[in-house]
């Protein structure tokens, strides 16, 4: 019990804090996991309706109900439907789902199949006509889909059987954590109950020894001191203060005098400036500034500003401005439907990066041998807002580039101009620190 209470406070802190911790993580990672099982538990009631759908279809056709509500073609399209939205609600949890995923993809292939295979059969039936085509194959091909079926339950088993395993583990955490806070609370407890009492021992001594009656109380302060430094196992630091006190007792009047001369109090403001630097001066352009007027200025539905963050550009307002509005002026005749002109922006150290992108269209193999040219003078087939452009550009010598945009699989999907901007260069500030204090003390400071 006493290596226990010997302890510092500061590690049973951490212990609790870390066991709090780990509480609230396992619970929280428990509430996440409970509501994956009830959906992973929707989804396999779901499955079992869609076929039951499927099942009901085909015991209409094996009997030859031509006029069963279940061979009607809504109905099957609505089974179907029920599949697809299966699958859509399965889709955030592929990874828990794991192999039951495809196995429901394969599912659905199949009974698109058999739907189209029923409609053509049942066809002939209502028409009263002979049916040629032969049954076993559907036959077959629903013992297949049952099988699929099968296999995707039980799947959906093992994917909810982890769950569960997650959560046991989870609340095996919670409960270790909640033992530990606990633990730690009791500790933390049993520690401060020792030493109030062992502080009120030594406030019963200091009591007794002001009513003992004697005149010398304060020569035997030192021995009070010394047995509470000894209650409190500082063994070190009693020795250090017996012996430190019996010298400061003979020199505090000699000090007492020399702390009562008037004390100079300094006040020292040391500067730290930096080294003298040339400053560039320039525009500080806001670049959300721009095109909130030049949206202003549009159609609503043709502007959107994709995390566009505001920085401040070395340019002119006028000049940025003059550029996204030729940009996006070359990009609206490209248009297809209602699609709209994204701006975003990328911001780097001394740049940013602007681009003006449209989706669902490109640029031609001439318009981007015109913007890569620097002295090209051949307008025949470009638009009149690139060459306006371009001109702007070159007058302020901003670097640009016309790319066509592509995905990982190297499609083509939209047309976009990119330009790289200086940002607006900041001026250092001067910093000023004030210290105030004795000139002994200021002055042995500043040796330091």
């Amino acid at each position: 019990m006493k290596k226990l209470l010997s302890i510092s406070s500061s590690k049973i802190c951490l212990v609790c804090g870390i066991s709090i911790l780990i509480t609230l993580a396992s619970f929280w990672h428990l509430r996440i996991n409970q509501a994956h099982l009830d959906r992973i538990n929707s989804l396999n009631q779901g499955i079992s309706t869609c076929f039951t759908r499927i099942s009901q279809t085909f015991t209409a056709l094996m009997i030859k109900d031509i006029r069963s509500p279940y061979l009607n073609r809504s109905f099957m399209a609505l089974s179907d439907e029920c599949l697809n939205e299966t699958i859509k609600g399965i889709n955030p949890f592929k990874k828990e789902v794991g192999k039951g995923y495809y196995t429901l993809n394969q599912l659905i292939s199949e009974v698109n199949w058999f739907h189209e295979t029923v409609l053509k059969i049942h066809a002939p039936m209502i028409a009263n006509q002979t049916v040629h085509q032969s049954m076993t194959p559907l036959t077959d091909r629903f013992g297949k889909m049952e099988n699929f079926k099968v296999d995707l339950m039980d799947e959906i088993e093992v994917a909810a059987f982890k769950l569960k395993k997650l959560q046991r583990n989870d609340e095996y955490l919670i409960g270790l954590g909640l033992i530990f806070f606990v633990l730690t609370l009791g500790l933390l407890s049993l520690q401060d109950h020792s030493r109030i009492q062992v502080q009120k021992k030594i406030e019963e001594n200091a009591a007794n020894l002001l009513r003992s009656g004697k005149q010398g109380a304060g020569a035997v302060v030192d021995q009070l001191i010394d047995n509470a430094l000894m209650s409190q196992n500082l063994q070190i630091t009693a020795q250090v203060f017996r012996d430190y006190h019996g010298d400061l007792l003979e020199t505090v009047a000699s000090k007492q005098k020399s702390y009562r001369k008037n004390e100079k109090i300094q006040i020292t403001q040391v500067e730290k400036e930096t080294a003298p630097e040339a400053i560039e001066l320039g525009f500080k352009t806001s670049i959300k500034e721009v095109l909130v007027s030049i949206q202003n200025s549009q159609p609503r539905d043709l502007i959107v500003a994709s995390d566009v963050r505001d920085v401040a550009l070395n340019i002119s307002y006028e000049i940025l401005e003059q550029i996204l509005s030729s940009a996006i002026n070359q990009l609206v005749p490209r248009r297809v439907g209602s699609k709209k002109i994204i701006i975003s922006n990328q911001i780097h150290s001394d740049k940013s990066i602007v681009n003006v992108f449209l989706g669902d269209s490109i640029f031609t193999a001439s318009e981007l041998n015109y913007a890569q040219d620097e002295i090209a003078e051949k307008h025949e087939g470009i638009d009149i807002n690139l060459i306006i452009l371009k001109e702007i550009i070159n007058e302020s010598g901003i670097p640009w580039h016309l790319e066509n945009k592509i995905d990982r699989n190297g499609n083509l999907v939209g047309a976009n101009i990119k330009f790289t901007i200086k940002r607006a260069i900041r001026e250092k500030s001067k910093l000023i620190a004030i210290t105030k204090g004795k000139k002994r003390d200021l002055a042995r400071d500043l040796m330091n």
